[in-house]
């Protein structure tokens, strides 16, 4: 195996080699960082690098496996960090120069218990400003590029999460998402991203964008990886407040199951309304894959869906503006002009507006339910529209905004507003070789049947060799 072919491993492949003892975590490592030195001036994926301290964690790793203690599948395995998650003794700035001094002093729960399972935390990714935005351009850290092609987009906000994983500089990252920034980046890098059911992950030690509308995940190169990163992640944490007590299931146990008896809807109204044709085009050709793999698919009537999204923006907005508010009045000038003018908009929003978006939102996951109170997933296409350029997204002197991706969070923010497990993955690629997003969407606390369905599909379509051609 080459050391590019190390670092696109997945976990599958890679745990029980290093089990075995076949492969070294040292070995996983060292690799994952030469290819970090080699490729990350082209794509500014990371904000840090803990070249000292991973390689301490691999040895610890190793010396650990050859003494009997395996800890699982994740023991040795290289993992990246939206730099939003605090690691104990580094720095968690947020992607703004504010916190460029904000010093951890303790590990974010998730990063605990990434340790606890034996992982090397290889990095902190990059991010848009305050995980306030969809294009993934930073003024003040730069832009991450896309693996696949270096002039276009990771999107936002994990932008660096994306890149990371797409091109094999960590097997797998942690990612977050509000309005879409967990599988935004994951489709157009051609991964697999998952936002779990709000709750089902903790967020204690992770920097707030939402409180109602937050979500830490996983992005790997496969499903069945983000099913591993699961295992380790999910439960009831006392630290936060939103952290749901419901039962933690096995994530892997559904992914051999198939497509037989799984009831997929597909909406009617709003997901293929107004989308690019290269994507419907492939999204629909997944749909019927589904079909011919054994699933029962029909169309669903919800021709309130697009209200979600608006839901969210309301939300995200009105709840970034009272966690900034200070910052705003104090030190606004040191924020990106994009951010201070949404922050700004937001925070003169009367509270009438956010009171009547949480009414609404109550609504709205009543109908989602209903809706969906016979079926096991709901498939719809991840982003509407094909992946723009950097150039497109970065706004012109003297403007705060550029059309370029204003429409990217379109689709996800739907599944934010309702809180239920949403996955991207791969389901084809553009006439110029840039990858297309399928999301299948679950009920609440039903990653398993998510989950499930995109190894099936994963398997049925057969896309996972083919790799960005960065190197």
């Amino acid at each position: 195996m080459t050391d590019s072919d190390l670092t696109y491993a997945s976990i599958d492949e890679l745990a029980p080699r290093i089990r075995s003892g076949e492969l070294s975590p040292v070995e996983l490592t060292v690799s994952t960082l030469e290819r970090i030195g080699r490729l990350e001036p082209q794509l500014n994926a990371f904000l840090e690098v803990f070249s000292e301290s991973a390689l301490a964690q691999a040895c610890e790793a190793e010396a650990e496996i050859r003494n009997g203690s395996y800890k699982g599948p994740l023991h040795g395995i290289t993992i990246a960090l939206k730099d939003l998650i605090d690691v104990e003794g580094s720095v968690t700035t947020g992607g703004s120069m504010i916190l460029k001094d904000n010093m951890a002093i303790t590990d974010a729960t998730v990063t605990r218990q990434l340790k606890e399972a034996g992982a090397i935390i290889i990095g902190k990714a990059a991010l848009v400003e305050f995980a306030m935005g969809a294009t993934g351009v930073n003024p003040h850290y730069g832009p991450s590029h896309n693996p696949w092609n270096l002039d276009r987009i990771c999107c936002g906000s994990s932008m660096g999460s994306a890149a990371a994983v797409a091109s094999g500089l960590a097997v797998g990252a942690l990612g977050s998402d509000t309005g879409g920034s967990i599988r935004m980046p994951a489709a157009v890098t051609g991964i697999a991203g998952l936002k779990p059911t709000y709750g089902r992950i903790s967020r204690a030690g992770v920097l707030d964008l939402s409180w109602s509308c937050d979500h830490v995940g996983p992005m790997t190169r496969t499903v069945a990886d983000c099913a591993h990163m699961m295992n380790v992640l999910s439960g009831y944490d006392p630290a936060d407040p939103a952290s749901s007590r419901q039962p933690v299931p096995d994530f892997t146990s559904g992914l051999d199951s198939g497509f037989k008896g799984l009831r997929v809807g597909v909406p009617k109204e709003f997901f293929f309304d107004d989308i690019d044709p290269e994507i419907e085009a492939a999204v629909r050709a997944g749909i019927t894959l589904m079909e011919s793999e054994g699933a029962s698919v029909r169309d669903v009537s919800m021709p309130w869906v697009a209200l979600g999204r608006t839901i969210n923006i309301a939300l995200l907005g009105s709840e970034a503006a009272a966690l900034h508010r200070e910052i705003v009045q104090t030190r606004g000038d040191e924020l990106s002009p994009a951010i201070r003018a949404r922050l700004e908009s937001a925070i003169v929003m009367p509270a009438t507006g956010y009171i009547d978006a949480q009414r609404a939102r109550r609504g709205f996951i009543e109908q989602m339910d209903a809706a969906m109170s016979d079926l096991d997933v709901l498939v719809t296409p991840s982003v509407p529209i094909q992946t723009p350029t950097i150039a497109e997204c970065t706004p012109p002197a003297g403007s705060p905004d550029a059309p370029g991706g204003a429409r990217l969070t379109d689709f996800t923010g739907v599944f934010d507003t309702t809180g239920q497990p949403s996955l991207s993955l791969n389901c084809g690629f553009t006439r110029d070789g840039m990858p297309i997003g399928m999301m299948i969407n679950g009920r609440a606390f039903d990653e398993v049947s998510v989950l499930r369905s995109g190894a099936a599909f994963e398997r049925a379509v057969g896309l996972l060799e083919r790799r960005p051609p960065i190197g």
